[in-house]
Order: structure tokens, then sequence, then C-alpha cells
């Protein structure tokens, strides 16, 4: 699998580059919409902005891989992200937050590798957008630890 990370910012996704410049499954592009998903096949995104989109219904603890119909900027799959029990309560430990995304990343990505075994290779670019995602105001350094670690499991 390869992934594009992606950041409207190209000072915010400088730091991003630093952490991930031994990946070699990755890469990077600054902008937004069709400017950095043009050849992505599936893109994360938060589950209810996900499903509000492109339907299906939100499974507690269960990332979704939906197709999108609309003909829009994102990519042909959309890869819901897992609600959490209760909408999740609000952590502000950094280790447990790490936990969190570790959890939500990892969940997305086992979902695109259940689609693969399925329909070989159809999902072969992953676009991770750091503002789509959120990830930039739920903090950085846990954000990037949980992402690596979930890249490299794969």
């Amino acid at each position: 699998m390869h992934y594009v990370i992606a950041s409207v910012s190209e000072s915010t996704l400088v730091a991003w580059q630093d952490s991930f410049v031994d990946l070699p499954d990755v890469i990077f592009r600054v902008g937004a919409g069709s400017a950095v998903s043009f050849d992505c096949d599936a893109q994360l995104m938060n589950f209810y902005l996900a499903h509000d989109r492109y339907g299906g219904t939100p499974e507690i603890g269960r990332a979704q891989v939906l197709v999108n119909t609309r003909n829009d900027s994102s990519p042909r799959y959309v890869v819901a992200t897992p609600p959490f029990a209760g909408g999740g309560r609000e952590v502000t430990d950094p280790a447990e937050l790490e936990e969190r995304l570790y959890y939500t990343f990892s969940a997305c990505f086992d979902k695109v590798s259940g689609t693969n075994e399925r329909e070989p290779d159809v999902i072969e670019r992953v676009l991770i957008h750091v503002e789509g995602m959120g990830l930039e105001e739920i903090g950085r350094e846990p954000s990037i630890r949980a992402l690596r670690r979930a890249m490299q499991k794969t």
C-alpha cells in the first residue's frame, strides 16, 4: 500500500515530512481536493462526514469502506474511521490519544487490506489529509506517532 499525506499548509507538511522521511511508500502533497487526491484510490475520512456524504451507517469500533458515487473531488473509495462508543470522550493524555489514533488508523488500513483481499489491488494509494482528518487540532505528535505505527504494521 502507498500513502499520500497532504496538507493545505506547506509549513505543516514539512513537519510531517520530517517524521516520515524513512518510509518509502509515503509521498507528500500541498493542497486540497483533487489537487492532492488525483491518483488516490481511497481517502481516510472522519466517520460523521464520510457517512453524511457517502452513505452507510456508522458502527461503533468499525471502519468502513464506502463507494464514492458523487463524482466529487474525493477518490472512488472513502474509508470511514470507526466511531467510539458514546461519541468518544475527550482525551487529553498524549499517550492515550496516540493509542486511540493508532486504533483508528489501524482499523482503516485493516479494512483497506480486507477490501484488497476480496478485490486484488483495488486500493493501492490512500490519502490522509492532515486538516481533513483534523490531525493538527487533535495533536501533531501523537497523530504522527500513531500514523507511523499503523503504516509500519501494514
